[in-house]
């Protein structure tokens, strides 16, 4: 039996949880804490004070709930500097057999390949090999031929971004805190099917939409859009006239993802700003101001996706999540303008984690919990990251990352 505490850094609240995982590898939540936070827009740092606060705060919390005194979490790492790559490096066999040694070489040169000017290394997740003529290789070793390729999906962050990110949990005394990048953690949570047949993933938070295409068990493709929630917000509250906190009251509570699923016959009573008196507003007119941002969104990653020339990757359909997957008939939205299937994460099929994703604003701390549950299990892992543990640990993932 052990213990995991994960930290989710949102744009709008910091979440802290810490779970029990058994020797079977079942999850039970101990802790849970959560801090409102205004030191973060887009996933960057913004106000230091505020987000060391916070993180003093949630993670307190959980571990007093828990009993616990955790300080080596894992924690979610979001924002558009974020960048996905795919990175190939060779290495030149002459008939000799793959060894450890030769494919840890490959991967030396992945990293040398990944180290660009003002980027950190966040994660670095292996494909597949090619040797010779035949490609799709999941485990070499033992094979013979005259070139061996392997093909890694590599994540980076801005430096400056992933810096004053540390400088925040360091001085919240969180300095062994690894960063895991949010749509990995969120990937974890998808069906297996999903993950090797195709399957698109997009958590829409509060400041920014992660979108992860997975194919083959693996990511091949991911991009952070700088919309979210709060743009909703933001549309309610200069429609109405209303303050920010009331009209994200309001949409959470009251609002509907298009007007064909909001009563026709309900109201809900709207404050307005300064002295002027509050009024009454029907339900679908309130979704009607909602309703255009949720299309523009689904339409900007449905563009990206089709740019990316990853749209036929995803035969599975798209996976939403995030806090405003919450608003009912948000996959119908999305099913309407993709045109494939949609459907809201509420099931993680882990044992310990569905408490969790009755609500999807959860989805990164049960991804994180997920992330971190294999880690520590399983005999090899299968996700590392690079942040200098990634080539201690080679020898373990070819053994058995597959």
């Amino acid at each position: 039996m052990s213990y995991l505490l994960v930290v989710d850094i949102g744009s709008s609240q910091i979440k802290a949880v810490v779970s029990e995982i058994s020797d079977t590898g079942r999850m039970d939540i101990r802790g849970l804490g959560r801090a409102r936070s205004g030191g973060l827009k887009q996933g960057v740092v913004i106000e230091i004070d505020s987000v060391v606060e916070a993180l003093r705060r949630a993670v307190s919390e959980a571990n007093q709930m828990a009993g616990t005194k955790l300080t080596d979490p894992l924690v979610s790492v979001g924002g558009a500097h974020l960048i996905g790559q795919d990175i190939s490096a060779t290495v030149t066999l002459n008939m000799r057999e793959v060894t450890d040694a030769l494919v840890t070489q490959a991967m030396e040169q992945v990293q040398i390949q990944a180290q660009i000017p003002d980027r950190e290394i966040l994660s670095v997740i292996p494909r597949s090999f090619t040797l010779d003529a035949q490609t799709g290789l999941r485990s070499p070793q033992g094979m013979s031929g005259n070139r061996l390729i392997a093909h890694v999906h590599v994540i980076t962050g801005a430096r400056y971004v992933i810096q004053n990110l540390q400088k925040c949990l360091k001085l919240a005394n969180l300095e062994a805190a690894v960063l895991v990048p949010s749509a990995l953690a969120v990937s974890q949570l998808v069906l297996a099917d999903e993950r090797e047949l195709g399957v698109c993933i997009a958590d829409i938070g509060m400041g920014t939409t992660d979108i992860m295409v997975i194919s083959e068990g693996t990511p091949v493709w991911m991009q952070v859009i700088p919309m979210g929630g709060e743009l909703l917000t933001h549309d309610l509250a200069v429609a109405l006239k209303t303050p920010l906190r009331d009209a994200e009251h309001l949409k959470v509570q009251y609002g509907y993802a298009h007007t064909t699923f909001a009563p026709t016959d309900e109201t809900a009573r709207v404050n307005k700003i300064a002295d002027r008196p509050a009024e009454d507003i029907r339900l679908q007119q309130l979704t009607a101001f909602v309703q255009p941002r949720i299309e523009e969104i689904a339409e900007i990653l449905g563009e990206r996706l089709r740019l990316s020339g990853r749209f036929e990757k995803a035969s599975t359909g798209v996976v939403l999540c995030g806090g405003t997957a919450a608003l009912p008939g948000i996959s119908q939205v999305f099913e309407s303008v993709l045109q494939c299937p949609c459907r809201v994460l509420k099931q993680a099929h882990q044992d310990g984690l569905d408490g969790l994703l009755q609500d999807p604003a959860n989805t990164v701390v049960a991804g994180l919990l997920a992330y971190g549950r294999d880690q520590e299990v399983l005999p090899q892992p299968h996700w590392f990251d690079a942040q200098g543990s990634m080539f201690n640990r080679v020898r373990q993932w070819i053994q058995g990352n597959f």
